[in-house]
């Protein structure tokens, strides 16, 4: 696989998650509201959370290998990456726990929106500095590193 084709694989998971994020963002803020039960919160957050597992995973294997070896700001990138699905991967995993959903509803639903502007954050970071083509690319010669 080439890095056009990582990079298309991994902006259309962007996408689907953004997507997921829309719907859990509305749950979260009925739950805010007294509109609806922590339950229905609770089960997109788990379909958020295995879309993001698969995604995860996906962004380990096919950028890992690369970004470590892209430039000299590879292995940085890649322990930052590391570090944020960590992150990602606890706070999902409590927020979608029976603990969490018999939270204070209002609690629970603030906490959630949390988590969603944290995860979109990180997106548009990675769409930035991951998957940029000036950062991820085919060509072995950069004929302009000023802007880099």
């Amino acid at each position: 696989m080439n890095n056009e084709e990582r990079r298309t694989t991994l902006v259309q998971q962007h996408r689907q998650i953004r997507t997921i994020i829309t719907s859990v963002r509305r749950a979260a803020i009925d739950l805010a509201d007294g509109a609806s039960a922590a339950l229905d919160l609770r089960d997109r957050i788990a379909g958020l959370r295995l879309a993001m597992e698969l995604h995860l995973a996906a962004e380990e294997v096919l950028l890992g290998p690369v970004l470590e070896r892209i430039d000299a700001w590879g292995p940085e990138r890649l322990a930052l990456l590391r570090k944020d699905h960590a992150h990602q991967r606890g706070v999902l995993a409590e927020l979608s726990s029976e603990r969490a959903c018999n939270l204070p509803s209002e609690r629970y639903g603030r906490r959630t929106l949390q988590m969603l502007e944290e995860i979109l954050t990180d997106l548009d970071g990675e769409d930035r500095d991951l998957l940029d083509v000036k950062v991820l690319r085919d060509d072995i010669i950069q004929l302009d590193a000023s802007d880099c």
